[in-house]
């Protein structure tokens, strides 16, 4: 257990080696609906993939031997029975079709969930910096992901390797809020969680809970103070009334 959060934290001092796309620069923005390739070989859209729902990206290249597989084992775990699709997005000019086909098959992903190489312009427009290191062989790049809404608008970005199933099951929700309409469980879902940018994660809102609470209390606590003399000799009356049969 040590030796995994310590690999993470090395991650993390990696990622963060290298400049990460800040939110204010990419929320909000409506990304074009470029054409990317499959791991079928065809060529499609981000809205075709999308269907309607909210799209995760999550940015990696296939060769890459520490960040991009523990992030798509996380993220795997974390989307389980989550309404939305998912989109494991190389950024390596070099890939094949036949490499994003085995990158899905070594990390065993479903078939909802679409493996595929972007052009340089999408990840430009996502502000997603990655710079190939000729000296380990490798790419440099940030560790995080993209949640984006049906319309492909940047909903919410979060940083790191592993993202707990809460940040995006919220982020979700949060996503297709704008062109679909939530549930009563959802919007209160919402409503109860409030996203902390400087943790990048959605913390409990204590405030809603304390307005949630306070509220309920001057609901219980009025109506017997005004009518509890009422109450009490109403139900006095009723056991008199028992005990006399």
């Amino acid at each position: 257990m040590n030796a995994l959060l310590s690999f993470l934290f090395f991650l993390s001092l990696f990622s963060l080696s290298f400049p990460l796309p800040l939110e204010r620069e990419v929320l909000g923005k409506t990304i074009p609906n470029f054409e990317i390739l499959t791991e079928h070989g065809k060529s499609t859209t981000l809205k075709e993939i999308s269907e309607g729902k909210p799209l995760i990206i999550n940015p990696i290249y296939t060769k890459c031997s520490s960040a991009c597989p523990l992030m798509t084992q996380e993220l795997k775990k974390a989307v389980r029975d989550l309404d939305a699709k998912v989109v494991s997005l190389s950024f390596d000019p070099s890939e094949t079709v036949e490499s994003l086909r085995k990158f899905k098959q070594v990390h065993n992903l479903p078939s909802n969930w679409v493996v595929a190489k972007g052009k340089e312009e999408l990840f430009k427009s996502l502000s997603f910096s990655y710079k190939y290191n000729e000296a380990f062989g490798e790419f440099e790049h940030p560790n995080l992901f993209y949640v984006l809404s049906p319309s492909l608008k940047v909903s919410r970005v979060i940083y790191g390797v592993s993202p707990s199933p809460r940040s995006l099951r919220l982020a979700t929700i949060e996503a297709k809020k704008d062109e679909v309409g939530l549930g009563v469980f959802e919007s209160f879902l919402l409503r109860c969680f409030r996203y902390n940018p400087e943790k990048g994660s959605y913390q409990i809102d204590w405030f809603f809970w304390g307005d949630l609470v306070g509220g309920l209390l001057t609901f219980i606590v009025v109506p017997l103070l005004v009518w509890g003399k009422t109450i009490k000799r109403f139900f006095y009356q009723k056991i008199l009334t028992f005990s006399k049969l």
